[in-house]
């Protein structure tokens, strides 16, 4: 007879996302149910990767049919997600590993992963618990010019969770720290700390070293000391620019202000038309400024940070 234990069959996206597992899910028997699998899989039980649904979904509410239902798009959009989740990590469909094997893996996919599925996860408030309690001063004014380049496609930027300084890393830097972290190999070392060898030098200038240094120290963070800062919410944006039009008296600034509103690009153009207007332009960075607050302390509070004292 075997007794050998069945593999813990896991689909792509659990095989990053179960790494911040918190304790909490959708009803107590389901983070019971979760609570095992991570239980074992620290014990070293084998990881089996699957496709569709596996092992932790057995006990979702969601699952009909074999199918995730927690809204109409939701089971193609997690495929995807599974498989650039294996992707990612470098692994094939039934692959056996280790647990301790996937999660040396995550820190040089984090950032990737993050900007692609973390924004908008009903779960990312969760996950970010896993970062530890911190106090220090807050510097509101970098924190909103980080949420507001909502494009991205010239920095990113990522919150130091022991100092409170935003770090802006250009996407040249990160795109080729990135490209190195996924084709590199990871030897670790007796102390536990991981060494990258690649296969060939980042291509940058000399006077980027510094920052090719910060980068790889950001992308490769175990101990959550760095964190993304999320882009606003265009919902929200757009709420903040509508209302703040209900409290414009002048008509014609109104009309060109609500007009801006329309389309892609609305955020961008609202700016544009209150340039002419230089005393309504600085009534809106007040209220703007207001707003925003109110957004990015509602943020920090969601991953436990307090500020000492504002900036």
């Amino acid at each position: 007879m075997n007794h050998l234990k069945p593999p813990i069959k896991l689909r792509g996206h659990h095989l990053i996302c179960l790494h911040f597992f918190i304790g909490e899910g959708y009803n107590v028997e389901f983070v019971a149910h979760l609570s095992e699998i991570v239980k074992r899989a620290e014990a070293g039980d084998k990881i089996e990767v699957c496709s569709g649904a596996d092992d932790v979904c057995k006990r979702c509410p969601y699952l009909k049919d074999d199918k995730c239902m927690y809204d109409k798009n939701a089971d193609p959009e997690i495929q995807e997600m599974d498989r650039r989740a294996i992707e990612l990590l470098r692994l094939k469909m039934a692959e056996r590993v280790n647990w301790i094997d996937i999660k040396k893996r995550i820190p040089g996919i984090l950032y990737e992963w993050s900007r692609n599925y973390c924004n908008d996860c009903d779960w990312r408030k969760a996950c970010e618990k896993k970062v530890r309690v911190n106090k220090f001063k807050v510097n509101f004014d970098e924190i909103q010019k980080a949420m507001e380049d909502t494009v991205r496609d010239s920095f990113d930027y990522f919150l130091d969770l022991e100092t409170g300084e935003v770090i802006a890393l250009s996407e040249e830097v990160l795109s080729e720290v990135q490209s190195s972290l996924y084709e590199g190999d990871y030897d670790e070392l007796e102390d536990g700390i991981e060494s990258i060898e690649f296969d060939k030098e980042p291509d940058l200038p000399y006077w980027m070293e510094d920052e090719l240094e910060l980068a790889m120290e950001v992308l490769l963070d175990e101990d959550g000391q760095y964190l993304r800062i999320p882009e606003r919410k265009s919902a929200e944006a757009h709420k903040v620019m509508t209302e703040f039009i209900e409290t414009v008296t002048d008509p014609v600034l109104k009309e060109e202000l609500a007009t801006a509103l329309n389309g892609k690009g609305a955020f961008r153009r609202f700016k544009d038309v209150l340039l002419d207007y230089p005393k309504e332009r600085k009534r809106w960075h007040g209220y703007n400024a207001k707003a925003m607050k109110k957004v990015i302390t509602e943020w920090l509070e969601s991953i436990e940070v307090r500020s000492e004292k504002e900036w």
